[in-house]
C-alpha cells in the first residue's frame, strides 16, 4: 500500500474517540446484587440507633426525682424492668414453694388437729391463695411495659383483692395459730388438745416469719431514712 493511499484515508476525529468514554464508569452497587445495594442504601440513610443504659435511666430519675422516696421508687422500677420477665418467673418458682407446701400439709392433715380443724384449714386456703398470688403476679410481669407498670388493669383490681383476702386470712391465722400456743399436745393423739406436729409448726413458723420480714423491711426503712438525712445534710453544706 502506498503512502498515498494512506494519507488519503480519514482518520477519525477527536469526538469520535470520545464516545465510549462518554457514559460513567458502573458504580460498585450497580455491580453487587440489587437486594444487597438496597440494604445497604437503607442502612446509609438509617438513624444509628440509640440505647438508653441502665445507669443513664438512673441518673435520669436522680435529676428528676433528687434524692426522695420518689428516687428510690424509679430506681426499684427501673431494676425491675431491667430484671425483666425471666427473673420474675424464677424467684415466683422459688417462692411457689411455700404455698405449695402449706397446701400439701393442710390437705393431708385436715383431719389431725384436734385443738383446732381451723388450723390445717389455714393452711389449705393460704397455700390455695398464695399459689394463685404468685400465678398473677408472673402473669403481671409479662404483662408489663418497659417501665415495669402492668398493662392489664383488671389483673391489678384481681392482685388487689386477692391481697385484700390474704392480709384478712392471716389475721384469722394469728387468732387461731397463737391462742393454743401454749396447750397444744404432739404425741397424744387421743387428747383433745391435739395436733399434728409438721401442721401446727409449719402455720406457727409461716405466720412468724412474716412479722420477721416486716420487721426487716422496717429496719431497712429506718436506715435508708437515715441515709437520706444525711445525704441531705451534706448537700445543704
Amino acid at each position: 500500500m502506498s503512502t498515498e493511499n494512506v494519507n488519503d484515508e480519514k482518520l477519525p476525529s477527536y469526538n469520535e474517540t470520545q464516545v465510549v468514554s462518554d457514559h460513567d464508569p458502573p458504580r460498585y452497587n450497580a455491580t453487587a446484587n440489587p437486594s444487597e445495594s438496597v440494604s445497604l442504601a437503607t442502612m446509609e440513610g438509617a438513624a444509628p440507633p440509640t440505647y438508653d443504659s441502665l445507669f443513664g435511666k438512673i441518673k435520669e430519675a436522680k435529676r428528676e426525682h433528687g434524692t426522695g422516696f420518689q428516687f428510690f421508687k424509679s430506681v426499684a422500677t427501673i431494676l425491675s424492668a431491667a430484671i425483666g420477665g425471666i427473673a420474675c418467673i424464677a424467684l415466683a418458682a422459688v417462692l411457689l414453694a411455700i404455698p405449695v407446701v402449706q397446701l400439701y400439709y393442710g390437705v393431708n392433715k385436715k383431719d389431725d388437729c384436734a385443738i383446732n380443724s381451723k388450723i390445717p384449714l389455714y393452711l389449705i386456703v393460704s397455700g390455695a391463695s398464695g399459689v394463685a398470688a404468685i400465678v398473677l403476679q408472673v402473669l403481671s410481669c409479662m404483662c408489663s411495659d418497659e417501665n415495669g407498670e402492668s398493662k392489664c388493669a383488671l389483673l391489678t383490681h384481681i392482685q388487689s383483692l386477692l391481697n385484700l383476702f390474704n392480709f384478712a386470712w392471716f389475721i384469722c391465722g394469728n387468732v387461731w395459730v397463737y391462742k393454743v400456743h401454749g396447750e397444744v399436745v404432739y404425741d397424744d393423739t387421743a387428747s383433745e388438745f391435739f395436733c399434728d406436729k409438721t401442721a401446727y409448726l409449719l402455720a406457727f413458723w409461716c405466720i412468724t416469719a412474716a412479722y420477721i420480714m416486716l420487721g426487716a423491711m422496717c429496719l431497712l426503712g429506718i436506715l435508708l431514712c437515715m441515709c437520706m438525712m444525711t445525704l441531705w445534710s451534706t448537700k445543704q453544706r
